[in-house]
Parts: C-alpha cells; structure tokens; sequence
C-alpha cells in the first residue's frame, strides 16, 4: 500500500516586495500593468489614450459562492460572457466543458470539475486561465506516464505554458486585494494540482497541495471559521458530505477534495506531517448505525484512510529501524481496526436495505476496494514477517472482486487508448484501484490471487494521479519472479527467506521510461538490515533508498 518516493522538503513561502503601485480597482487592463487607473467607464482613458484595449472592470463583489447553480446550456461558449482576447484558446474550454470534465471526474467530485470550476472561470481569471492549460493537456496527452514525462522533459506546448502563467499571474493579483475570496485560490490550487498529476511532476503538484493545505488551516484561524478549525470525527464528517447543497463550498467541497488528495501524497512519501494534525482527526467507531447513502460512506472512508495510512507508515519505519511499536502505537492500531470492522458493517447494511442502484452498487465497490487494502496494510504493519499476510487471502481475493466489478462498469478500450483516437486523456484526478491492486499484488503470496490482481492492472485502467497502471504491473511481476524462486511444496506460496517486504517505486522516470525500484527482502530486516550488497545493483547511478537492500532499473 506504502508505494513511495524520496522525501520531499518543501521551501516556506517567502513574502517578496511586489514593486509598483498597489491596483485594488481599476480596470483589468491597469491592473496587469501595475499602473495606476482613472475608472472611466465604460473605457478609461489610461488605456484608451496610449492605444491599449481597456478590458473592462472586474464584478465589485468578485467571486459569489451563491451564483453556483446549475445550468443547462450544452456550449460553454454561451455560459462565460469575457472571452475576449482568448483566441483560438476558447476551443480548451469547450474541450474541458465537453470532454475534459467528465474524464477526470469520479462519483464523488463530478460536481467540481462540470460545474464549479467551469462558473467560476466566467468571473476569476485565474480560475479560466487554469482551465485553459487544464483542457489543453487533457486533449493533448494519452495520459500514459511514459508520455508525461517525456514531453516534461522538453516542454515547449506554448499554450500550456502561456495559460498556466497567466492563472499564476492573475492568482498573484486576485490574492492581493481585498475582496479576494479563498474559493479562488482553492480551486486554482485543485487545477495546479491536477495539472502537474497529468505532467508526472509529483514534487510541484504536491508543493501546490502543500500551499492549498496551508490556506485552509489558515482560513480555520480566522475568528468567524472557529468552529470550524478543525475537521468533525469519524460519524460526523457525514455532515461535510451534506452541506454539498448549502453555501459552504469550502467546507462541503473543496476541503474534501483537498482531504482525499492527501493519501495520495502520503502514499508517494510527501512529508505533510505537520499539517496533518488539523486534517486528520481520530475516527470513531460507528455504533451500529447504517449509512443512509454511499455519499455518507465515502465521506466516511477516506478520513479513516488518512489515518491509516498515516499510522502505517509510522508503525513500519520503527518496525525497519528494529524499534517495537509503543504501547500507544498498538492500540491505537486496534482501534483503528475496530473503525475499519464498523464501517464495513455499515455499509453491508446499507446493502441489504436494497436501495442502491446499479450505480451506486458500483461505487460500493469502489470504496470496498479501498477498505479491504487498507484494512490487510494495517493488520500486517506491526509485523515484519511477511507470512502475517497469509491470514487474508480471502480479503485480498474479496479486493480483486469489487476491482473488476469496478473496471467492468468502465468500458475501457481493448487498444492502447490515444489522446488522438480517444480525445481526452486517459487520466483521473484521484486514486481508486492502482495502488491497491498493486498492494495485493505485491503482498498476497496466493499464486492465483496475486496474478489475478497483476492481470486487472494489466486491463490498463485510466493513470490515477501519478500511479500508472503499466508502470506497476511491470514490478509487481518481477516482486513475484523474485519470491517464487522458490516455494512452499505445500502451498505454492514463497518461502519466508524470499518474501519482500518492499517494492518502492522512484518518482523520477526518465523521459525514456526508465525509473529506479528500491527492494527490501523480510529476512534482510529481520536480521537488522545488514550492509547493502553492491553486487545486487543493477546498472549505474542508482539513488539509494534509505533503508532498502537493493535497486533496479526499469524501463517502460
């Protein structure tokens, strides 16, 4: 479930001198300028008498939550009403309103990327701009990591680079005025986030998640949002998921958004530890009470996550470092497991009410996904014989039912998908199936049940985020090359001796496809982590993972 990069370490936010005269008001076109305006209206002549096109004057109230409602025009272009000076670049927009949009929605965030984001890019500039580069890369990448990063390495797509540093620009400004609302940098933030996801560029993408964390806990400080300064417990986090239809969009929307993005930076190694204490509060153990919608469920699953994950990856660098878990560490791990059971029961009885629709039973499925990795990761987490794993077989064949259930419901292309051929990326924002097929790949030692999970990889579902579906298929094949050299004559499962403990995958895949593996064997930490074997080492310049035994080289 643990599958890392190096760490990062991001830099603070240095204030800088902006030099020029501060534009609070005057129209957009002075204000770019940093010069002062005259506020004629409906052109000022500060503009108009040195041959400039005036751009007009922004809304006084700016960006209004309220305004959100639904609308059912098909053309994008009747919705934003300042599209002048876009160009040919208004074509990404539409492409994000028809076709974009859609793609990198999951159940549960549909409602930000096909319509918050699109209402508020008529009014913020910064908001459109980001839209542009977002629909320019979704048509133009097929949303392989290969290909992401290859073209990263030489990037020289003008329109997403013009775009993307306009939405900077224009952020830059919007933040420095008064009326400026944090909807806008939270959104911009979402945009930023999944636009470095599509270029395979983890370490910015989790710098701008780094930036939109803290603009959250610093809105929690404000005196009027202390009641909300820090996220409800377990049961009553459903409560986010229920003031979707009121006008908080920043505590029923975006924070949520922002919550479920934070395993995957957890999961990829980001150290967002010291903000994590307001974002990831102690679940509580459902007492009996069955969720009413799967909405509730979700809501529920993904801070349960958060602080699994987050307990794991504590609980396995003391258990690496030869350090036993603290009586703390340990109950809180029962605890945490007795969260799990009651969630699961939750949900079951929600199934048997029979209420769900075929939809919603795929979504079930979805979460289920989720549940059953998390729950085998923490329950093998205090132990480092991997053979603790053997005890959930029936788990991890449970995982690979709900994963082709889910990939069934998705009628992926039976070729290698294209941006040319398929028209949008083959790319979702958030995580769903990769990182947990790969788990039960790479730690369920049933022979069956682990190839079965490596042969779903290999259906190529849509690239989650930064985890590609190839990518992970590749190692999770040699993980089991590696441990069935030799076997139990009983079983048919590997002996303790060839077990892995690890199988880290390095962020940095060349723009030829390549990337480094860190591997760590269970014997190697049990015996406390001898020296490195340098005859193990396979190829040159290999970035050594702390605390692993040895690397390869792997190439696409």
């Amino acid at each position: 479930m643990l599958s890392s990069t190096s760490i990062l370490e991001f830099p603070s936010l240095r204030k800088t001198r902006r030099y020029g005269a501060k534009v609070k008001t005057g129209c957009r076109t002075c204000k770019l300028r940093r010069v002062k305006c005259d506020e004629r209206k409906p052109a000022c002549v500060r503009c108009t008498s040195t041959g400039r096109k005036c751009d007009g004057y922004a809304q006084v109230a700016g960006f209004n939550p309220q305004a959100l409602v639904p609308t059912q025009s098909s053309s994008f272009r009747s919705t934003v009403p300042m599209l002048s000076g876009l160009g040919d670049s208004v074509l990404y927009l539409e492409f994000y309103h028809h076709c974009a949009a859609p793609t990198l929605a999951s159940n549960f965030d549909h409602e930000f990327w096909s319509r918050i984001v699109l209402q508020m890019a008529q009014s913020e500039s910064a908001v459109r701009h980001a839209v542009i580069a977002l629909g320019y890369l979704v048509k133009t990448e097929p949303g392989n990591l290969k290909h992401a990063r290859s073209v990263s390495a030489s990037d020289s797509r003008k329109t997403l680079l013009l775009h993307y540093n306009k939405a900077v620009r224009c952020l830059v400004h919007r933040m420095a005025e008064s009326s400026y609302p944090i909807e806008v940098g939270l959104v911009t933030c979402l945009l930023f986030i999944c636009i470095e996801f599509l270029r395979g560029d983890y370490y910015t993408a989790f710098t701008h998640l780094h930036s939109g964390l803290k603009i959250i806990a610093e809105w929690w400080q404000r005196p009027q949002n202390a009641s909300q300064s820090s996220l409800p417990s377990l049961p009553s986090s459903i409560a986010i998921a229920k003031t979707v239809a009121g006008p908080s969009i920043i505590s029923g929307k975006l924070i949520p958004m922002f919550i479920r993005a934070i395993a995957t930076g957890l999961l990829f190694g980001a150290p967002f530890e010291p903000l994590l204490k307001r974002f990831c509060t102690r679940p509580q153990i459902l007492q009996g009470r069955p969720f009413t919608s799967v909405l509730e469920a979700q809501s529920a699953i993904y801070g349960l996550r958060n602080a699994t994950v987050i307990l794991v990856s504590v609980v396995t660098r003391k258990v690496i470092s030869g350090t036993k878990p603290t009586t703390k560490d340990l109950q809180y791990h029962a605890y945490l497991l007795s969260c799990h059971d009651s969630w699961f029961r939750a949900l079951r009885i929600l199934e048997r009410e029979g209420k769900l629709s075929r939809e919603d039973s795929v979504v079930a499925s979805s979460l289920k996904i989720s549940h059953y990795s998390t729950y085998i990761a923490l329950a093998g987490a205090i132990d480092a014989h991997q053979t603790s794993f053997d005890a959930h077989i029936s788990s991890f064949k449970a995982l690979n039912h709900h994963a082709k259930i889910v990939l069934d419901s998705m009628n992926l292309p039976t070729s290698s998908p294209s941006a040319s051929k398929q028209g949008a990326a083959h790319f979702t924002f958030e995580i769903s199936l990769i990182p947990p097929l790969y788990f039960a790949a790479i730690h369920c030692r049933c022979p069956a049940t682990r190839r079965e999970s490596v042969s779903l990889l290999a259906r190529n579902p849509p690239r989650e985020a930064l985890w590609d579906p190839k990518q992970h298929a590749v190692v999770a094949r040699r993980v089991i090359e590696i441990e069935e050299r030799e076997v139990d004559q009983e079983t048919g499962r590997p002996v303790q001796r060839t077990r892995l403990a690890s199988a880290n995958i390095h962020g940095d895949m060349d723009e030829n496809g390549g990337f480094w593996v860190s591997f760590t064997s269970a014997s190697w930490m049990l015996k406390g982590r001898v020296p490195r074997d340098p005859s193990r080492r396979r190829g040159h310049g290999s970035p050594m993972w702390p605390d692993s035994e040895w690397d390869e080289w792997f190439v696409m």
